[in-house]
């Protein structure tokens, strides 16, 4: 399950939440934090079907296959609500509003990596690169 058939165009409903963890834990705390979370999408009126992890250089990309469709702003809200990056979190509401098709991705590679200038985001204070050739 890696989620790239899933589109956003206006209408159309999903059933995967994704949600990127940039920290490597140890497996307890891996254990308690998939089980709060089938806890929070039980509270909140949502099936777990499958949970399926991919290991990252920094942590984990995370799917969360669910019983119940929501629209693209729905997900973006319980992945938020269930710990995703709150950068992407941002970059994804941006991504909704302009009805970006695959508005949903998660990378395992950094885009800019040389040439760039690093900017601090004015609603989070994250680090963001800009490149250079952008700027010029």
């Amino acid at each position: 399950m890696d989620g790239s058939n899933i589109r956003y165009n206006g209408e159309h409903k999903m059933t995967i939440i994704k949600v990127d963890i940039d920290l490597k834990l140890p497996i307890m705390w891996l254990q308690m934090w998939v089980s709060t979370r089938e806890l929070m999408l039980d509270m909140l009126g949502h099936t777990v079907k499958r949970f399926d992890m991919h290991k990252t250089k920094k942590g984990l990309h995370v799917f969360i296959e669910v019983e119940e469709e929501m629209d693209a702003k729905n997900i973006n809200l319980l992945q938020f609500l269930l710990g995703d990056d709150h950068t992407r979190v941002k970059i994804n509401s941006w991504r909704i509003d302009r009805e970006v098709p695959c508005w949903n991705k998660l990378f395992s590679r950094k885009i800019y990596r040389k040439e760039a200038k690093t900017i601090d985001c004015y609603y989070c204070g994250n680090k963001i690169m800009i490149p250079k050739k952008i700027l010029k």
